[in-house]
């Protein structure tokens, strides 16, 4: 494919890819920690492990359900006006990545939330039956258990992303979305374009998740023993 894009197209490519790659580092390093912890702080409150901060915990799961809710372009919109107060800009990078983490904090609290969920429920009343503390009731226990479905669910979550940074071209935040829409579909001349960006877009997508699934492989045969 990409013997058949001009030079020109081909430094398009290059730079479209590489704003990709870069909303996505920016977004995950932002989505990751708080998403993760956010998901294990819902999961652990309704499996009755902890039992704190009852109502923070309830109004933060509120807020992530009514981000989820909201189509993806309208939540770009929103953001503008805050970008611009905070920021001083209302398009470009800034507000793409704050949509991107706002939209990948949701996903991932989600995604974590219902791994830890889904785990076997003996495992806690084991470690209550050990002695464990809250320490190593999440380090020993839930975690060891869960991790191979969390390792699935940061798959999920980076495969979303990307599919949430194709748009983000919209508000200015650039990348493969919109060399496959406004230089490529848009265009009488960009059609190789557009599926040149749309074959980058798959092949990264197989890449997540062919390293996820290995990984997540991995670390359930090591919890078995194998």
């Amino acid at each position: 494919m990409i013997m058949f894009i001009s030079q020109i197209d081909q430094l398009k490519l290059i730079d479209a890819a590489l704003e990709t790659f870069n909303l996505l580092l920016v977004s995950t390093l932002i989505s990751l920690p708080i998403g993760t912890l956010l998901g294990m702080m819902f999961a652990l409150y309704e499996k009755k492990v902890f039992h704190q901060f009852k109502s923070l915990v309830h109004i933060l799961s509120i807020l992530v359900s009514i981000i989820r809710s909201i189509p993806f372009v309208l939540l770009m919109v929103i953001i503008i006006p805050t970008s611009f107060d905070l920021f001083g800009t209302s398009i470009g990078f800034i507000p793409s990545i704050m949509a991107l983490s706002l939209i990948g904090i949701a996903t991932l609290a989600r995604l974590v939330e219902q791994a830890i969920i889904d785990m076997n429920p003996m495992i806690i009343d084991i470690a209550h039956t050990m002695g464990a503390s809250k320490y190593q009731l999440f380090k020993e226990f839930i975690f060891v258990e869960a991790r191979s479905s969390i390792i699935l669910a940061f798959t999920s979550f980076l495969v979303s992303l990307l599919a949430y940074s194709s748009v983000v071209y919209i508000i200015g935040g650039g990348g493969l979305g919109y060399t496959a829409i406004q230089i490529g579909y848009y265009s009488p001349v960009g059609k190789t374009l557009m599926w040149a960006s749309t074959i980058i877009m798959i092949l990264i997508v197989q890449v997540v998740q062919l390293l996820g699934n290995i990984l997540a492989n991995y670390l359930n045969k090591k919890k078995r023993g194998h």
